[in-house]
């Protein structure tokens, strides 16, 4: 076989797969399902519920309400705090909430930055500020970035399966 020849067999028989993929692609893309008209209402109603009950967990950890913040968790919800060891579960999440007596929270905010949902699993970006006065320590300040990964339970209310907090550098203590 002369090499021109060889050229042309070989550009025939790239030509094929690249039309059998694309035809295959043209299939698939006809054979998926289209988006149940109420599917987009649903994750739209999941992100209004995940808002709401994260502005209801911000109200009991504003207190230091170390019950009522643990019963926002997953039966094997893990808490990640920077700097020690996952907290996993509601019973460990609220030994460690109480572990903090006398605290008082001036500030505390979460701002959700997005919502993403997936089927019964949405996780919930977003950044936190917050000012609190521990007993006999100077005040301390924090602010960073947060993921909260939401798991909706058999009776649609949805519960927190981990909840990861990334503390950010101080702006006097990055020189801005």
């Amino acid at each position: 076989m002369a090499l021109g020849s060889l050229r042309v067999y070989c550009l025939r028989v790239t030509r094929i797969p690249r039309r059998l993929f694309a035809v295959g692609l043209l299939l698939s893309a006809c054979a998926t399902p289209a988006r149940e008209p109420d599917s987009a209402a649903a994750d739209a109603a999941a992100r209004a519920a995940i808002a709401s009950t994260m502005e209801r967990y911000m109200v009991h950890a504003r207190a230091v309400n170390a019950d009522s913040v643990a019963a926002f968790f997953t039966a094997d919800g893990t808490l990640f705090e920077p700097g020690i060891f996952p907290i996993v579960t509601p019973d460990s999440i609220r030994a460690f909430m109480a572990s903090f007596p006398g605290v008082q929270v001036d500030s505390a905010t979460a701002v959700p930055d997005t919502i993403e949902v997936f089927g019964n699993t949405a996780l919930l970006w977003g950044s936190y500020f917050e000012k609190l006065r521990f007993p006999g320590q100077p005040l301390s300040e924090q602010h960073g970035k947060f993921v909260i990964e939401w798991v909706e339970q058999p009776d649609h209310s949805w519960k927190i399966h981990r909840y990861y907090r990334v503390p950010l550098p101080s702006r006097r203590a990055s020189g801005r």
